[in-house]
């Protein structure tokens, strides 16, 4: 079973979507309720992260570690606290405006990795900005679990992607590994 954490509108092929009442990362009893005594094969959970706090983040990190089988993984993407468009770091800001105004956390890759680490799982950074600027991106499978806002799929970098521009919107990504 692969699930979607707080899908939204969002809907991939294989993929269960799921909303916070059905699996909220805040309460381990609705995992248990939909989950018994399985485990699933892969997460995804695609800009839900910031909306905890960073002692909830934790916390959600060691719940779906619980209830994800061994060899699993977790594909995870927050806004990415380290990119260089000051209007997309203003957009997505802690209480920030629209659908920010109950973000919680702004990560970046030194803040995001220990959540998931601390829970227990091996993490890969997927898609990141560094300290000194730069894009980095490895060569994930975007089919084995889709983010949509990644460099790869979001209509916003179609000019990036082409070279005549710069990047609309990227996410941090990492994946984490149940051993």
């Amino acid at each position: 079973m692969k699930v979607i954490l707080g899908a939204g509108g969002q809907r991939w092929d294989g993929w269960t979507a799921t909303q916070q009442s059905e699996l909220d990362l805040l309460a381990p009893a609705t995992f248990a309720q939909f989950f018994g005594e399985a485990r699933a094969e892969a997460f995804l959970c695609e800009h839900v992260w910031e909306h905890l706090t960073l002692e909830e983040g934790k916390r959600a990190a060691r719940l779906v570690y619980e209830f994800l089988e061994p060899g699993g993984f977790l594909r995870v993407a927050v806004p990415d606290g380290r990119h260089p468009d000051p209007a997309y770091r203003a957009l997505v800001a802690v209480n920030g405006p629209g659908p920010a105004h109950d973000h919680r956390v702004l990560y970046t890759l030194e803040s995001f990795v220990p959540v998931f680490t601390g829970a227990g799982f091996a993490v890969t950074p997927l898609e990141y900005w560094a300290v000194d600027g730069t894009f980095h991106s490895s060569d994930w499978d975007v089919k084995a679990a889709p983010v949509y806002r990644s460099s790869a799929l979001d209509h916003r970098n179609a000019a990036w992607r082409d070279g005549s521009g710069l990047p609309g919107f990227t996410s941090l990504i990492l994946d984490a590994h149940r051993s």
